[in-house]
């Protein structure tokens, strides 16, 4: 017999507000790289903007936003599935769309693979656990977590090679 989709999400309480928290500061540390990036942040760069810096906001939002629908008490299986549902079709036809325009430019394999191709990833699996509770299935709870995982750390790692990028082209000390 599966546990109740709150029963289950409770034992996972404190990992998914490790998990939001995280989230939460890096969206904050997001306006320190906007600030110290703000000389690049011109018309001319809005097409960057919204191919690296705006997804990576977004998917941290995701993440924060998944956290926040696990620990809503006491949730049921319906609404669980109707919330991360929308989160990975909506997650998966945005990041699916940012994949193909990257795809599409002259950049390194990795920055292909962490902007476009990890996140198109995590949710895809955040769609499936949403599938696996509406099925009853096991391990629907850890799918969602690793495909919030898999957003974070494309994010944390995203958010480094901006202010790496920023840094190096700021005419700062060398």
């Amino acid at each position: 017999m599966p546990v109740p989709t709150f029963e289950a999400i409770h034992d996972w309480h404190d990992f998914f507000v490790l998990l939001g928290t995280g989230a939460a500061t890096l969206i904050g540390a997001m306006f320190v790289v906007v600030s110290i990036g703000s000389s690049f942040l011109t018309e001319k760069s809005e097409p960057q903007i919204r191919a690296y810096m705006t997804p990576t906001v977004i998917h941290l939002s995701t993440v924060l936003l998944g956290s926040i629908l696990a620990m809503l008490p006491p949730i049921d299986g319906p609404a669980v599935i109707f919330g991360f549902g929308l989160i990975g079709i909506a997650g998966l036809v945005y990041s699916g769309r940012i994949a193909l325009d990257i795809a599409g430019r002259a950049d390194l394999l990795v920055d292909r693979i962490w902007y476009g191709i990890i996140p198109t990833i995590g949710y895809a699996v955040i769609l499936a656990g949403a599938v696996l509770i509406g099925t009853g299935r096991a391990l629907s709870i850890e799918a969602l977590a690793v495909g919030l995982v898999l957003l974070l750390i494309a994010s944390i790692r995203n958010s480094w090679d901006m202010i790496v990028f920023f840094a190096q082209r700021s005419g700062g000390p060398t």
